[in-house]
Order: C-alpha cells, then structure tokens, then sequence
C-alpha cells in the first residue's frame, strides 16, 4: 500500500468512503492490523475501521478502495510475512491466514 497514513479518529473515518477495500491499522510500533470490509461489511471500510477506534488514540490507518478486495487482502497479508516473516497481529493464530510467499526481485 503506498496511501499516506492517517490518524484514526472519528474525525477522519467520517472522510473514509463507505466501500469495499482493504485496509491497515498501526500503532508506534508498526502495523498492528490487516483487514478488508468485504459486501458483507456494513459501510464499508468506514465501519471496518470504525471497530479499531475502541482500541486506544495513537492508531494510524491506510486504505485502498478495490473491487477485487479478497485478492488484494492476501497479497497484502503475503507482502507483510514476507517482509517481517510473520503474520501481522490481528491474524496470528487464525485458521483465515493467507498461504504462500511473494518472490519480490
């Protein structure tokens, strides 16, 4: 993902579109998160995020509006393992976890 991060706040999830896509959260640390709000995902990426808001001020976020939202997600998940050589937070010991290794040359 190559958006600017953003400071997670009501204030600028009310600027996020209410669509599908894929997102991540971070905290000083890194990134803490790696989500999509899929057709299911009541409003959308605004209403993904909106579950991070409860987890403390200092979060910053990401999106990329995209159709095709599920491909997207692994290959986000994928580039991150493949950068850190393991999952990110939120995905740790979840059976939904993508397989497979990106090759970046």
């Amino acid at each position: 993902m190559t958006k600017a991060w953003s400071p997670l706040t009501a204030e600028t999830l009310a600027e996020v579109p209410a669509t599908v896509g894929v997102f991540e959260v971070a905290d000083a640390s890194g990134v803490i998160g790696i989500d999509y709000a899929g057709g299911h995902s009541p409003f959308g990426l605004r209403g993904a995020l909106q579950g991070w808001l409860d987890r403390g001020p200092g979060l910053s976020f990401r999106y990329e509006r995209t159709n095709a939202y599920l491909s997207r997600f692994r290959e986000v998940v994928q580039v991150f393992v493949n950068d850190t050589g393991e999952p990110p937070p939120n995905l740790a010991g979840t059976e939904n976890l993508p397989t497979g290794r990106i090759r970046q040359n």
